[in-house]
């Protein structure tokens, strides 16, 4: 667990996300995506209130880097970055929103001083698989946003959007993975057929 999220801190130190091109670049293939029903899950670590602040979002990895052995129940061997607003009437409001690194954890348990506690409230996802380097994660939001949703016919859902660090996750390697997790609206029709649909290819 720790050296994931060190490769996270490292990573988010070399270039802040607002950085990034908008447009995927014309030698990658198109992110593969799937979709998934999540219930609502509990994760424990800290907050940060501007996530396009890189430095803020990379101090707030290596606070949590020399917590995270200490918090109890976690459950799985990854780490969470989860988007939030505190605020759903000025959802589209880029200042409002905050951002979490996390573990899950099983159940409300006691934590140690300095860590938070924060509900995922779940919902319909399209999940996204970045392969590359962490420094292109921004253009991968650029292609979700202003392409992809723009030509799959689904449109963005009330909820929080988040990020998934699991072990295949390896900083600046071209073969490094981030699954990004985007609440959506589901489309109407079969729902087998919505589950196989293949995301546009980026331009």
């Amino acid at each position: 667990m720790r050296w994931i999220i060190t490769l996270i801190v490292l990573s988010l130190l070399l270039v802040p996300l607002a950085a990034q091109e908008a447009k995927m670049p014309e030698s990658k293939e198109p992110m593969k995506v799937r979709f998934e029903d999540r219930k609502p899950f509990l994760v424990a670590g800290l907050e940060a209130k501007n996530f396009m602040d890189g430095k803020a979002m990379a101090d707030i990895w290596d606070k949590f880097a020399s917590l995270v052995d200490k918090i109890p129940g976690s459950i799985a061997d990854c780490s969470y970055g989860v988007y939030f607003t505190e605020n759903e009437q000025n959802a589209m409001s880029m200042q409002d929103y905050r951002y979490f690194a996390g573990v899950e954890i099983e159940e409300k348990v006691e934590l140690p001083e300095g860590l938070l506690l924060h509900e995922v409230p779940g919902g319909y996802y399209a999940v996204f698989e970045y392969v590359g380097n962490i420094e292109g994660i921004g253009a991968a939001y650029g292609y979700i946003f202003g392409e992809w949703l723009v030509t799959s016919n689904y449109t963005p859902a009330g909820g929080e959007m988040f990020e998934v660090y699991d072990e295949r996750f390896a900083g600046d390697s071209d073969e490094s993975v981030v699954e990004i997790w985007v609440p959506i609206q589901k489309e109407k029709g079969n729902p087998e057929d919505l589950k196989t649909k293949e995301p546009q290819p980026q331009q």
